[in-house]
């Protein structure tokens, strides 16, 4: 067999297996479960994250830089919508992804998500992002700013839009979780870095790193879907959740959404997020007065 037959069948192996697993974990909703989503709440939480932003009306968002971008979220979150691009989560939410679809399930804070559909955080629209962050990787870079990070290693991370100090709160609040819990270093040393110009793994979507507002920590204590998935190892996010709650905290006190609580779990993940934490804390509260 040729190596790139070879190749082919992999990847057709893979994808099967991914499948299958998407559709078991995905026969455990009622099928007639639509994703609750509140466009009132996504439209505060982003305004309130991103002060470039401006409301348009009642139901559109742009950049007060007269950017010719519009967001429309009531639009791009009827039900129907909503419904038709989260019936197969790995096509056109993933790879043509709406702002509105980001809000489709709020973060699980303090939980894990127990299907693909409950992990609607893992969803970027590009547009949105390379106006907050820079629209190539030129622009990206000029907005990078370095940083020393607890193990000593020099970082560079996004100073737009309050990322770089949130980062910067993180670090000091981890420094001083080493001088209680100072074994927990083995998580924070040898990370696996910030800002990288590249696509998400089987997808033509940017990467967070992309946008220089994602870190990795240390990779050789994480648990990452895909690996597992080729070793045959695959599990549930909370099963492969290793990482220090505490550490884990830290990050999301500050903004940063974790992706060991994605069902397409990537634990050494941390994402500056604040419109996804807003928004989670919000939908809870609008459901329990």
């Amino acid at each position: 067999m040729s190596s790139k037959i070879l190749f082919v069948s992999i990847i057709l192996t893979l994808q099967i297996s991914l499948n299958a697993e998407s559709s078991k974990m995905q026969s455990q909703m009622d099928s007639s479960e639509v994703l609750d989503f509140n466009p009132k709440i996504a439209s505060f939480c982003l305004l309130q994250s991103y002060p470039t932003l401006e409301q348009e009306g009642q139901e559109s968002l742009r950049f007060r830089d007269n950017s010719h971008l519009v967001w429309n979220l009531m639009k791009d979150s009827t039900r129907q919508a909503i419904t038709q691009r989260h019936q197969n989560p790995f096509q056109d939410s993933w790879q043509n992804p709406k702002l509105a679809d980001s809000f489709a399930t709020p973060y699980p804070l303090a939980n894990f998500a127990k299907n693909s559909d409950e992990e609607s955080s893992r969803i970027r629209d590009i547009a949105f992002f390379s106006m907050l962050y820079g629209s190539n990787e030129a622009e990206v870079t000029q907005n990078l700013k370095s940083l020393f990070w607890v193990d000593g290693t020099e970082i560079l991370f996004n100073s737009k839009n309050g990322a770089y100090e949130a980062l910067v709160r993180v670090k000091n609040r981890l420094e001083n979780l080493l001088e209680s819990h100072p074994n927990f270093k083995i998580y924070l040393q040898n990370i696996g870095g910030t800002f990288k110009w590249r696509k998400i793994a089987d997808s033509n979507n940017l990467s967070a790193h992309s946008f220089g507002i994602a870190i990795d920590i240390n990779v050789a204590h994480s648990r990452y879907w895909l690996w597992d998935l080729k070793s045959n190892a695959l599990s549930n996010s909370k099963a492969v959740a290793t990482i220090p709650l505490e550490i884990i905290e830290a990050f999301e006190e500050e903004n940063f959404i974790w992706g060991g609580r994605w069902w397409h779990y990537d634990t050494m993940h941390f994402e500056y997020r604040p419109e996804i934490l807003c928004y989670a804390k919000e939908f809870a509260k609008s459901h329990n007065p």
